[in-house]
Order: structure tokens, then C-alpha cells, then sequence
């Protein structure tokens, strides 16, 4: 048997064929059209590079063209298609919402992280890599600090090669790992002498310190990238394989693609499987972090990709989209205008910068005024998100307390909780599972939206997609388990029990084994200890001051509450109204540094609105300070200025 035969990606689909539909009598599922160039970017036969910008719907696209194909038999059975994304929860709800649109093709849709696709394929062949590569010892995770790199870059310098040796000194830390090792292709055989350039130089001693010494290696995510490319490169059966098993590819957020995952993609998928990329180059704010510069230009002249752009907006209004194309021309001259969709539903100015003297009175301006707009136009608080570039934490006990005087919550999304930060846990698929649990154990009745979610997980959870009879047994289980612990939750006060026995007796009822092996399978470098460990320590946060595990549950995700987080954590969201915080040179400090990139973390947090923006600011010098240029494009803009102060 060959050591690929049980590479469980690589296999046929469990399901049976289901009737096709002719291309031309195929219309979208569940939502009313498409726009025009959205249609043609679906239809397309070759690699396409779909622009979407705010608002365009990109997700609702790519579930569409996933039924289109799948639908239509384009994509024929057993095959499948290859969903790539940069965010696990951006993975989780595409996955979802293809299921949702075609529950009778959705194992044939496989979607998850670059992270998590590398890793598996690592994992699973590691022992096909050449002999030089191949580790005995296994690897561990670990991901160096900017000074370890430093420290590390200090010590190979005097042994370079006299040419390179004081250019050795000039590789940024802060990069290395991306440009650096992530821009080096590993050569078939390792190298016994020293490559003559500083980036191969630097990039060789790296894997000889971290991977090709005695002992266990120590790797990241860029490293096991490299990896899983020299596994492709090296084994063309693996190659024609995975070839073979996804003739169609997507990948979303291609603005964040870096170097070594641009490099994968094209030994993968170059002149193969049919590529669709899906990004805006103005939403690009993790150049910090390696994306690269006009990634989907680059694919397009890469792959031979023909370009379409999604001009429609169904986010925000007429007036917000024309003031978005202003900072968007300024990042991309020929950005094309977008058309807004969405009707507007306020009187008075849509956008406002608001000038005020103090950071107390930024607060009790604010939260008085969205108590108003509340109880004027009824409202909920979670329809106003406050933002803020950096560092939320400054700004969370202000406004919790001015809030607080007209009982509104506020929620710190960017807040740390165990070894996660809240948004990433309360969007974690494991953490839906634990607290979807909970809600049917304390109410019985009148969840069934809850009671969909739950079963959906654990059908995956147990691998039973596709199997009518395995379903069956998972959803007479959950009935079971829902008893059990309505039973343990009368039994125990929430705030009388420590949320570790609550977690643990969750668990146990649980398959833990599965469910530790989902986890590892969605994110390979993820550990179930750290989800759970993050629930307990939201659990025991809230449930002190609660009355009922109803209430407690409630205060745990906090559904109604104004939302407190970072520019960068907000992307793919969407408010009613964003109040942009800090609009000066403390929250800006390093625009100087990157001015594009600031810029677009500007755009990415004003686009998120979609029915009203306000920036803020107690500076009175912040119009001519560091981001002197987004006050200009506000007033090229129109925006309306309010002095408080």
C-alpha cells in the first residue's frame, strides 16, 4: 500500500451523486441576484482574481460559486473544493454558510486555514520528505521573539562569508522570519556549505539552529509552510494527488497572503486546478506581519488570472460609500466607485468628526448620546461598535462607567480571557459547542436555532456527515446529554459552583477524544486545553454576580452590549454605527512608519459602518500632527466637524 492511500483528504466523497443542474438553469440560493461582474467571476472557466471591496459580500460570493460548481456538476463527484483562509473563524463560516446553501454537497466543500492545511500535510507525509529533511524526533511549536531573532542574527554574523557579513546586520527582526525564511525555497538536498547571499546565508542557519540540529525541532507556521512546498516539490505523486482531489481552489483575503504561502500556492496549484482569489488590496493591514505588496496583481500575472471587481456595497449607505471611495482613491487611484445597496435609515449627517477637551468628557459625551439615540430611534447597544487603532484597554473602564449610568454593557472584544483574547474565543466553534450545551440544558424549549447549531458540530465533531444513520445516533445522544446536565445545572448555582467543575462536567459528557481531534484536525496548532481553559475563565468571571445559569449564560457573551475593540479586529464585521476613537497622534504614533498600511487600517475601521461614522479626537494639534493626511481626506470627503471642547 502507498503511503499516500490513506491520506483521508485524497479520498471519494462517502455521499452518492445527487441530480445535477444545467449551468444556464443554475440561479444563486437564498439571496436574490448577483451583480453583474459577480456573475461573470462565477461563470468564469479560468483562474479569476475577484477585488472585493467593504460591504461587497465576498463570503456570500465564494458559498456561491461553491454551489454553482458544485451544483452544476462542473466540479463532478467525487471531487472537491479547496477553501483557504487566513482566520480560523473566517474558515468556520464559510464552511458553514456552503452547508447552509447546499447541505447535500457540503462534504464535498473543504474549507480551513493555510496554516492548518500545511501543517496536516506535513504531519501526515513528513516521512516523504528527501532524507535530509526528514526529522526522527518530531517538532515542537514555537514562535521566536523579535529579540531572539535579533540575538540569533548578532551571532552569525561573524561567520558569514566576508561579502555578506555586515549586510547580515541589516535583516529586520521584526521580517526575518516572513521575508527571510519564508522567501527561501529549500533546496532538495541540504546545502554543506554556506549560500554566497545574505538571505540564503541567514535563511540556512536559521532551519540548522532551529530544525536540522540534535534534539526535537522547533518550528512555526512559516517553517512548516516551507516544509509542506518542499513535500509538494519533491513528491509528484502528492503533488497530482492533491491536483486531482481539488480541481477548484479558493482563497479568500488575498491581500494577507505572504511570500512562503504565494510560493506554496504556485508549486500546488500553478497551472493546475482552477484558482479563485478573493481580496482588496485597500483592506491590507498585515503587511507587518509579511502580506505582500499587490498580492492580487501578482496572482493574476502568476496564475494567468482574469480580474473582476464587485462594485456593489450592501453595507452602507450611499453617503458612507462615497466617502469611502475618497480614502480609497487615495490608496488606489483607479479603485472603481462602489454602489451603495443598502438604503439609509438616519436623519442628519452620516459622518462627523468630534472635537472634544478631554478624554472624561469624550466619554460622557458619547455615552450620553447613544443612551439618546437608543431610547430615541430603539435601538440595541450592540449596534454601536467604539474603535480605537491601539490599545482598547485605555479607553474600556471610561466608557464602562459613563455607559453604565444608563445601563448600558460594554463588551472588550480585544480583552484577554485565559490565553485568548474574548472575540476569538466567543467565535471559537468549540466554545458555540460548550455554551449551545448549556442554553439547551437550562432552557428545553424554544431553542431550536440553538438545537441546529449544536447537532451540526458534534455531527462533524463525529464525522457523521452524509451518514443518515450516524446522525441519528448523534442527535438521540445530544437529547441524552441535554437531560443529564439539566439535571447537574438544578443541582448547582452558578454562583456557588466553580466554573471548572461546570467545564469538566460538560466534558464529560462529551467524547473528549473526538472532540480533542476536531479541534487539532480545524487547527492543527491549536490545543483543546487552551479553548476550554479560556471558557472557564470567562464562566467564573460572570457567573459570580449572576442569579440563574439563564443570566449567567447571557453575561458570557454579552450579546447586548456596546463593542469595544481594535481597527484590526474588526475586520469582516459590520455596525450600524462606528464611533472611531483617537483620531491623533498617540493612538497613530507609527502612521510615519508605514503610511499605506495605517491608511488602510483607517479604511478597514471606517468601512465597518453602515449607517453612520463619528472620529474622535481631545487633540487640539491632531489636524497638523502625524495624520494630518486623514483629516484632508475627511474634509475632501465632506465630513462635518463638531467642537465639544
Amino acid at each position: 500500500m502507498s503511503r499516500f492511500d490513506d491520506f483521508d483528504e485524497l479520498g471519494a466523497s462517502p455521499m452518492r451523486p445527487v441530480a445535477m443542474i444545467p449551468p444556464a438553469d443554475w440561479r444563486p440560493i437564498d439571496i436574490d441576484d448577483l451583480e453583474p461582474s459577480a456573475w461573470h467571476a462565477l461563470r468564469h472557466v479560468g483562474n479569476t482574481a475577484v477585488v472585493a471591496g467593504p460591504g461587497a459580500g465576498k463570503t456570500e460570493f465564494l458559498a456561491q460559486r461553491a454551489a454553482y460548481l458544485l451544483q452544476t456538476g462542473i466540479c463532478p463527484w467525487p471531487q472537491r473544493i479547496l477553501a483557504i483562509s487566513f482566520k480560523r473563524d473566517a474558515a468556520a463560516n464559510l464552511g458553514r454558510r456552503v452547508a447552509a446553501r447546499i447541505p447535500e454537497h457540503s462534504d464535498r466543500f473543504v474549507s480551513m486555514t493555510f496554516d492548518a492545511f500545511t501543517k496536516g500535510l506535513v504531519d501526515r507525509f513528513a516521512s516523504a520528505l528527501p532524507q535530509g529533511w526528514r526529522r526522527t524526533n518530531g517538532y515542537e511549536i514555537d514562535f521566536p521573539s523579535e529579540r531572539y531573532v535579533q540575538d540569533f542574527l548578532g551571532d552569525i554574523s561573524p561567520a558569514a562569508p566576508a561579502l555578506i557579513r555586515s549586510h547580515v546586520l541589516t535583516l529586520r527582526p521584526g521580517r526575518f522570519v516572513a521575508d527571510t525564511v519564508g522567501g527561501w525555497d529549500l533546496p532538495i538536498t541540504v546545502p554543506v556549505g554556506d549560500p554566497d547571499d545574505v538571505s540564503g546565508y541567514a535563511a540556512l542557519q536559521w532551519w540548522r539552529d532551529r530544525y536540522l540540529g540534535h534534539g526535537k525541532a522547533r518550528v512555526d507556521f512559516v517553517m512548516l509552510n516551507r516544509l509542506a512546498e518542499l513535500l509538494v516539490r519533491s513528491v509528484p505523486k502528492l503533488r497530482r494527488a492533491l491536483r486531482m482531489t481539488y480541481p477548484f481552489v479558493f482563497v479568500d483575503e488575498f491581500q494577507d497572503t505572504t511570500s512562503a504561502q504565494f510560493s506554496f500556492l504556485a508549486s500546488v496549484f500553478g497551472g493546475g486546478p482552477t484558482a479563485t482569489a478573493v481580496g482588496d488590496g485597500k483592506q491590507r493591514i498585515m503587511g507587518w506581519a509579511g502580506a505582500l505588496p499587490k498580492a492580487l496583481e501578482r496572482f493574476a500575472d502568476a496564475f494567468g488570472a482574469t480580474t473582476y471587481s464587485l462594485t456593489w456595497n450592501f453595507r452602507s449607505s450611499s453617503t458612507l460609500v462615497q466617502i469611502q471611495h475618497v480614502i480609497a482613491t487615495n490608496l488606489d487611484p483607479g479603485a472603481a466607485p462602489a454602489i451603495s445597496k443598502a438604503d439609509s435609515d438616519i436623519d442628519g449627517n452620516p459622518a462627523e468628526v468630534w472635537m472634544f477637551s478631554s478624554l472624561d468628557q469624550e466619554a460622557t459625551v458619547i455615552a450620553d448620546w447613544i443612551a439618546a439615540d437608543i431610547a430615541t430611534f430603539g435601538r440595541v447597544p450592540a449596534d454601536f461598535a467604539l474603535l480605537a487603532r491601539q490599545r482598547i484597554a485605555d479607553f474600556e473602564t471610561r466608557f464602562r462607567d459613563e455607559l453604565a449610568r444608563h445601563d448600558i454593557k460594554v463588551r472588550n472584544d480585544d480583552a484577554v480571557v485565559g490565553k485568548m483574547r474574548l472575540q476569538d474565543l466567543l467565535k471559537h466553534e468549540i466554545a458555540q459547542l460548550l455554551l449551545g450545551l448549556l442554553r439547551l440544558a437550562d432552557k428545553p424549549r424554544g431553542l431550536p436555532k440553538e438545537w441546529r447549531e449544536v447537532l451540526a458540530t458534534l455531527t462533524r465533531v463525529h464525522g457523521a456527515m452524509g451518514d443518515e444513520v450516524a446522525q441519528r445516533r448523534v442527535g438521540d445522544d445530544l437529547s441524552k446529554l441535554t437531560v443529564e446536565l439539566r439535571s447537574w445545572l438544578r443541582a448547582n448555582a452558578p454562583n456557588s459552583t466553580p466554573a471548572r467543575d461546570a467545564v469538566n462536567y460538560v466534558l464529560s459528557l462529551l467524547d473528549t477524544a473526538a472532540v480533542r481531534r476536531y479541534v487539532r484536525s480545524a487547527a492543527p496548532d491549536e490545543q483543546l486545553e487552551i479553548v476550554t481553559g479560556a471558557f472557564e475563565a470567562r464562566l467564573a468571571a460572570v457567573a459570580t454576580a449572576s442569579t440563574s445559569w439563564t443570566d449567567t449564560l447571557e453575561r458570557f457573551e454579552c450579546v447586548d452590549a456596546v463593542v469595544l475593540l481594535t481597527a484590526h479586529r474588526s475586520k469582516g464585521l459590520e455596525y450600524h454605527t462606528v464611533i472611531f476613537l483617537g483620531l491623533d497622534d498617540d493612538q497613530w504614533w507609527a502612521h510615519n512608519r508605514d503610511p499605506i498600511e495605517s491608511t488602510s487600517t483607517f479604511f478597514v475601521g471606517l468601512s465597518r459602518a453602515a449607517q453612520r461614522i463619528i472620529f474622535t479626537t481631545t487633540s487640539p494639534f491632531a489636524r497638523t500632527g502625524r495624520i494630518a493626511t486623514f483629516f484632508s481626506m475627511l474634509d475632501e470627503a465632506g465630513v462635518a466637524e463638531l467642537d465639544y471642547s
